[in-house]
């Protein structure tokens, strides 16, 4: 057995010393919440399930950790923005996502958060009562957004109408405005989302819904259309294994919290959303805000989207419906 001289006692026992001292490996913390960047737009009703998550920990709940979300007030600079990376996570309508990804932005639908009952054409009592009653009115409508493009291919797919060759279209600079025209008797009708269409209706009560996009797609095809969903970069969910059933199970919750206290929810988070609390609350009360939590690695989500991107395809809105790579699984 080789002599311990205290020279080399002393040299062995500071080596240890200096190992205990060493950071752990990397292993080992293996186990610390992932985090991400996530945004969405503002003013609007999506920041209400960033917010509720972060109030209720429902990040941590699941080994995650997200940050105050990026909130933006240019729809076309957050896009860009998610194209280039700067954030991993966002929250908006599932066909502009299936549109990049089609221009090769490297994006998947992680799940979708709520249906499209909350679009429609609004009119007045004395005006038009139907889509067929639209020929030679004056419709507003923001023609730049997704929502009057999906507006009006729904309408060219299920009644055979295109609303641009049968009414008078006039652009409206955001949906207010076309509501707002509406109520002024400047417009015969106008193509708008909630909440404004709550706001409209408590400013003149003959105002009404003459086409909602979420109910006649149930009708036409028994499937509920998503509209609000979360898409996700595919290189934060490829570097994270099991990442997608975490995020799936973290927004289910949410949205389940968000359905059964929605009304305390709109009060609660106003100043965040930017959006009074009683147009949301009408809506919600109306069945024109609909809570529905579907992962897209659910066969029926991935039917019901690749459904809907079929007509959208048709009637020349999309290059082509959804391909499987689209869905996150």
């Amino acid at each position: 057995m080789a002599q311990i001289s205290r020279r080399n006692f002393i040299t062995r026992a500071g080596g240890l010393a200096m190992a205990t001292a060493l950071p752990a490996p990397a292993v080992l913390h293996a186990q610390e919440p992932f985090t991400a960047k996530w945004a969405t737009a503002t003013p609007g009703l999506t920041v209400a399930f960033y917010d509720y998550i972060r109030d209720n920990k429902l990040d941590q709940k699941h080994g995650l950790r997200f940050p105050e979300p990026i909130l933006n007030t240019s729809i076309a600079a957050l896009f860009n923005d998610f194209v280039a990376g700067s954030y991993e996570l966002m929250i908006a309508s599932w066909d502009p996502f299936l549109t990049r990804y089609q221009g090769g932005v490297p994006c998947q639908l992680l799940c979708t958060l709520m249906t499209a009952d909350m679009i429609g054409l609004v009119a007045t009592e004395k005006g038009p009562r139907s889509v067929a009653d639209l020929k030679g009115k004056t419709v507003a409508a923001p023609l730049q957004s997704g929502v009057y493009r999906m507006t009006r291919a729904l309408i060219k797919e299920f009644d055979k109408i295109d609303i641009e060759t049968t009414a008078q279209v006039q652009n409206a600079d955001n949906p207010a405005q076309g509501v707002t025209l509406t109520i002024a008797d400047r417009a015969d009708a106008a193509v708008a989302w909630e909440p404004m269409i709550s706001s409209g209706i408590a400013r003149r009560a003959d105002l009404g819904v003459i086409y909602n996009v979420g109910a006649v797609f149930r009708e036409k095809t028994s499937l509920d259309l998503p509209y609000f969903c979360v898409n996700a970069r595919k290189e934060l969910l490829d570097r994270t294994p099991g990442l997608s059933s975490r995020l799936n199970a973290m927004f289910g919750e949410c949205v389940a919290g968000l359905e059964a206290n929605f009304d305390q929810i709109a009060d609660k988070y106003a100043p965040r959303t930017r959006i009074e609390a009683e147009p949301l609350k009408a809506a919600k009360k109306a069945g024109r805000l609909r809570f529905k939590f579907a992962a897209a690695s659910d066969p029926a989500t991935q039917k019901t989207i690749t459904m809907a991107s079929e007509i959208l395809a048709r009637q020349g809105v999309l290059a082509r419906p959804a391909d499987p790579g689209f869905f996150a699984t």
